[in-house]
């Protein structure tokens, strides 16, 4: 049980991370297209697992973590995307 337990902690920690990532990059957005590549493929994980966790039947806590999470990568993919006029 306690490594269920940990295993639990590391997929979580794992998510939470993912959000942080996304959302540093809807603070600081990259203005080259390699830069929004890079900034995709690192907001892409956000978007997956906090979809993943907000789609399972878990508790309220785990479900507003994966929200959360996800708003924070679509949001990020979307602002790295949106060309620089469009209401930035």
């Amino acid at each position: 049980m306690e490594s269920l337990a940990l295993a639990a902690a590391i997929v979580m920690l794992v998510i939470i991370i993912s959000g942080i990532v996304a959302a540093v990059v809807v603070v600081r957005r990259p203005v080259t297209t390699t830069g929004r590549t890079i900034a995709t493929v690192a907001s892409l994980p956000a978007v997956l697992t906090g979809g993943w966790m907000w789609s399972l039947d878990v508790g309220t806590g785990a479900r507003l973590i994966g929200l959360v999470v996800f708003m924070a990568g679509a949001a990020a993919i979307v602002r790295t995307w949106r060309r620089p006029g469009a209401g930035s």
